[in-house]
């Protein structure tokens, strides 16, 4: 597995992750962008942009994945929010979690966090 380091969170554009939203088992998105927010005394803050791969589902077009990922030594929970991204009348959030931040530090972490928030819609 792909350890994502700090300096490298735009590694994730171009990769596609397996979303499921609405019970559209097969739904794919593209990650467009990974952008940092903010970096404070208590963590980062991140957005992970991702664009639906066309399959015929009737999933949101875009999605958007805020991240907070604490800085601290003794690990930490990461808060994730999945939103539907509206230009018109305001992003909607989808999903929420916490995870131990070791759960998103590969690709397969992540992967499997945005699957299992997907499943919960």
């Amino acid at each position: 597995m792909r350890k994502i380091i700090n300096k490298s969170p735009s590694r994730l554009i171009d990769m596609e992750f397996n979303i499921p939203i609405f019970n559209a088992k097969s739904q794919m998105y593209t990650c467009i962008d990974v952008s940092e927010i903010e970096t404070s005394p208590t963590g980062k803050d991140y957005t992970i942009s991702l664009s639906e791969v066309k399959r015929g589902f009737s999933v949101p077009e875009r999605i958007n994945i805020d991240m907070f990922i604490p800085i601290d030594g003794n690990g930490g929970l990461a808060h994730v929010t999945m939103n539907e991204v509206h230009p018109k009348r305001g992003d909607v959030k989808l999903a929420q979690t916490l995870t131990p931040k070791e759960n998103i530090t590969t690709l397969e972490g992540l992967k499997k966090v945005f699957y299992e928030m997907a499943k919960s819609i």
